[in-house]
């Protein structure tokens, strides 16, 4: 019996190594497939234009190479991962990203960011509307549907939802939310951002549900070029444990979905005051994006990321094997042309910096026990690749926040 006992054990042990190296072998090979279209990608999206408007496009496009952008009236194309047309659904846009949402499961970092001037599409293509959802729901709607298909796992996880506001970190869901918070250090390694409410989400209808109280908690204001400009980058961030039954691992990813402040000419959106202050913030935070894009794409030996709040805080979202998605919304609107040549020439810049991911892991995956090694990252732009001195969202002197008493959760702040 003994020796039927110990024949058994040696079976099991052996399945639960076949195993455990079937699992690493399944995410190796998704990670191979999704590093063929790279690890950062650049997609464009123009806004269409209205019949009312009764202007034509400043585009043109090949039929037969989708990766090409061209605006006539300069002589200019630019080459980018892929260039939708104005007609194009938000499936077929969710479909280009969908299998990054796999990797935040096998525990990278994927940020998802719309870029481009106010008015350009952003809002539509991240939320879109309740009879067509945009990026951000389908995305966490996907993110569901994984974890209760997946067998032998369970799942933790957890969204924060912050705003950076002229250089200062505010918790959206926090009781306070004009309250500055800051980007440290952990012991162990990696970074964090104390007193964050971070709240447990079983559904994506919970998500839902805080992401109305952190959008009511927003500054926004109106602009020449807006109604309702926002005034900050705001940042949802759901972060995913998976704990595997059977060899009791545990893998960590995190999903940023990020919508940027616009930017545009500060003599088009005529703010003053406050306004202008604001609009000065949003400009210098993307022009360190840009430098720190341009420290990647020359792989300098020092990457300027605590330049700026927002890239010190997607530092690990940006680098290393993390994965990040720009889509570029851009005018297609004679008015906007200098605003579009620099968010495509931007876009072109990100398009093509590479990322060292072999000596600079991301700390997402790394056991508990391990320490993270810091990523290198991945900025947002300076807008002056067209010539293009921008002002981002600039607003006029009336301020919006949806409500002077800030919404509030019956939460607890985590540890």
């Amino acid at each position: 019996v003994q020796e039927a006992i110990s024949e058994n054990a040696a079976t099991c042990s052996s399945l639960l190594e076949k195993y455990k190296r079937e699992i690493a072998k399944r995410k190796a090979l998704h990670d191979a497939l999704v590093e063929l279209k790279g690890n950062i990608r650049v997609y464009v999206r123009p806004k269409p234009l209205l019949e009312s408007e009764g202007v034509p496009s400043v585009f043109s496009h090949d039929p037969d190479d989708d990766t090409v952008i061209s605006v006539p009236l300069k002589g200019r194309n630019f080459q980018l991962e892929k260039v939708f047309t104005s007609e194009a659904t938000q499936s077929e846009v969710f479909n280009q990203v969908s299998a990054l949402i796999q990797s935040v499961l096998d525990g990278r970092n994927v940020c998802i960011f719309a870029y481009g001037q106010t008015g350009s599409g952003k809002t539509y293509t991240m939320e879109g509307s309740f009879e067509d959802a945009g990026v951000n729901q389908r995305a966490l709607k996907l993110l569901y549907d994984e974890t209760q298909r997946a067998t032998n796992m369970t799942y933790d996880i957890k969204a924060s939802m912050m705003e950076i506001y002229n250089e200062t970190i505010r918790d959206l869901l926090g009781s306070d939310p004009s309250e500055k918070l800051e980007v440290k250090m952990k012991p162990e390694g990696g970074l964090h951002v104390p007193g964050l409410v971070a709240v447990p989400v079983k559904s994506l209808d919970e998500i839902n549900r805080i992401s109305k109280v952190a959008q009511e908690n927003r500054v926004t204001a109106s602009t020449m070029m807006n109604e309702h400009s926002s005034r900050s980058h705001c940042i949802l961030c759901v972060s995913v444990e998976e704990t595997n039954l059977i060899t009791g691992s545990k893998t960590r990813g995190r999903l940023n979905l990020v919508d940027l402040a616009g930017s545009e000419r500060v003599s088009k959106s005529q703010v003053e005051g406050t306004r202008l202050k604001e609009a000065q913030s949003i400009n210098r935070s993307l022009s360190c994006l840009g430098d720190v894009i341009n420290a990647l794409k020359n792989h300098h030996t020092h990457v300027p990321y605590r330049n700026s709040r927002l890239t010190y805080l997607l530092q690990e979202s940006l680098g290393g094997d993390s994965k990040t998605v720009m889509i570029l919304q851009v005018s297609s609107h004679p008015d906007n042309l200098n605003e579009t040549l620099s968010t495509l020439a931007f876009g072109q810049r990100v398009f093509s910096v590479e990322l060292n991911t072999k000596n600079t892991p991301s700390s997402a995956r790394r056991p508990q026990s391990e320490t993270p090694s810091s990523a290198r990252k991945l900025y947002l732009p300076s807008d002056n690749a067209a010539g293009d001195n921008t002002a981002s969202r600039t607003p006029t002197n009336s301020l919006v926040k949806a409500s002077s008493v800030p919404c509030r959760l019956n939460i607890k702040r985590d540890a």
